[in-house]
């Protein structure tokens, strides 16, 4: 399952309503008699205004979407749990580090240690995403025309042709670096910024145990470049990376928007 294809599956899928994605070139709206694959059928139910399915049918999707909805909540509690296990690594690195003489060692195994968490996270992201799209699906073209209030059908696009292939070949939806961005900009980017200010505060001789400041003088600076230069190269090592994810992420953010804020003042994606 590469990412390319997962793309490919996203481009021509029926997206989520905030993207307002008119039918794909060449499918129809679907009327609100129905006129799908379960319909017409000799001693056939008639469905439902806007929704093709016959009775048997939506009770199999509702079983469906229950299954997704389950799978959603275990994938997101994973995720969850790695995000807890980089807080509490952090801030414990980050104590440890204020009173022992190794300090800049500490530093650096607390970045090795959110580098590290940061790709689980983004690798169970990405099967989040799954079932999430799956569920969107589902609640866009499916339920949306069960509820809406005049009974009239809903754009459908091939959102069915894109859900079977997606059953039949699953595909991820996004990249592992764009996982990674998005779980970089909403949480791991304050940590990472958080170790920094510590690591700068320690190369610069600002100590919390005492509360005294050194003197931040051009030849201070100087000096301290010159005595923790092979710290600093292993700290550029850790975060010129994350400078170009976070870059891209921030480019990349309102490319599928879940969430709308109901002032209108920007989109929220999780």
């Amino acid at each position: 399952m590469d990412a390319a294809g997962g793309r490919a599956s996203r481009s021509t899928a029926g997206r989520f309503p905030a993207e307002g994605n008119a039918p794909a070139s060449g499918a129809q709206a679907l009327p609100a008699g129905g006129g799908g694959p379960a319909a017409g059928g000799a001693g056939t139910p008639a469905p439902s205004a806007g929704v093709p399915f016959a009775g048997g049918d939506v009770n199999a999707m509702a079983h469906f979407y229950r299954g997704e909805m389950n799978r959603l909540t275990v994938w997101r509690t994973r995720m969850d749990v790695a995000t807890n296990w980089a807080i509490v690594a952090t801030l414990g690195l980050l104590s440890l580090s204020f009173k022992h003489p190794s300090a800049d060692a500490i530093l650096l195994v607390a970045v090795s240690v959110l580098w590290v968490l940061l790709v689980i996270e983004a690798r169970r992201y990405r099967f989040y995403d799954v079932w999430r799209w799956r569920i969107r699906i589902l609640e866009a073209h499916f339920l949306a025309p069960i509820v809406r209030p005049d009974g009239q059908s809903l754009p459908q696009g091939p959102w069915r042709h894109d859900l079977t292939a997606d059953l039949l070949y699953p595909t991820f939806k996004i990249s592992m670096r764009e996982a990674m961005g998005r779980r970089l900009l909403r949480n791991y980017l304050y940590l990472f910024a958080l170790i920094l200010i510590v690591s700068l505060a320690n190369i610069l001789g600002i100590s919390p145990r005492t509360g005294s400041w050194a003197l931040l003088t051009r030849d201070h600076f100087r000096v301290a470049l010159q005595e923790n230069w092979l710290f600093l190269t292993l700290l550029a090592f850790a975060y010129v990376p994350l400078v170009a994810l976070t870059v891209f992420a921030w480019r990349r953010r309102r490319v599928a928007v879940e969430l709308h804020d109901p002032g209108g003042r920007r989109p929220y994606r999780v």
